[in-house]
């Protein structure tokens, strides 16, 4: 039996709220899984993982700036040249000279994981339910659908990744 004088939900975006935890909580388990690695180490492809650390965190800090660009922000974003070398459909090189260093890219990771938090709670209401760019409506009809996914999801789908490299390239997993 439900109580009809049960006050409403004292925290609406509760929602978002949980989102936004996974997504700082993923930030931190990507930095851990780094944690360790030799920054001259970071673009080796043991055992055939394409995906090695350096492009990892080029692609992670990408897909971060993108959250920030969809929800009209300005501060940043990925340039062109990023886009195209790390962002979706692009291929790893094992030339550690193409990437940032590993602090270097970790420091970036976690700024625009920062002012992708902030655009998203200061902009998610009004952003969330507008139709994406034509060249994403395949993937998803709308830009909250999309954030939501690079925010709880991508993230997550890439550590995996780093584990599987960690594995292959002797390092323990934590």
């Amino acid at each position: 039996m439900s109580d009809s004088s049960a006050s409403p939900n004292p925290n609406p975006d509760l929602n978002l709220d949980l989102i936004l935890n996974i997504f700082s909580g993923t930030l931190q388990q990507v930095s851990d899984a780094v944690a360790d690695i030799p920054d001259s180490r970071l673009a080796e492809q043991p055992a055939g993982l394409v995906n090695h650390p350096a492009w990892t965190l080029s692609h992670l800090n990408t897909a971060a700036g993108f959250i920030i660009q969809l929800l009209g922000g300005t501060d940043s974003i990925p340039s062109p040249d990023e886009a195209k070398s790390f962002g979706p459909g692009s291929t790893p090189a094992a030339d550690r000279a193409l990437y940032r260093s590993k602090s270097d890219l970790l420091a970036q990771l976690s700024h625009r994981h920062a002012l992708a938090e902030a655009i998203v709670r200061e902009r998610h209401a009004a952003h969330f339910p507008r139709e994406t760019p034509p060249q994403l409506r395949n993937f998803a009809p709308t830009i909250g659908r999309i954030v939501v996914y690079l925010l709880a999801t991508h993230e997550s789908y890439h550590l995996g990744q780093l584990r599987q490299w960690r594995r292959a390239a002797g390092f323990v997993n934590k």
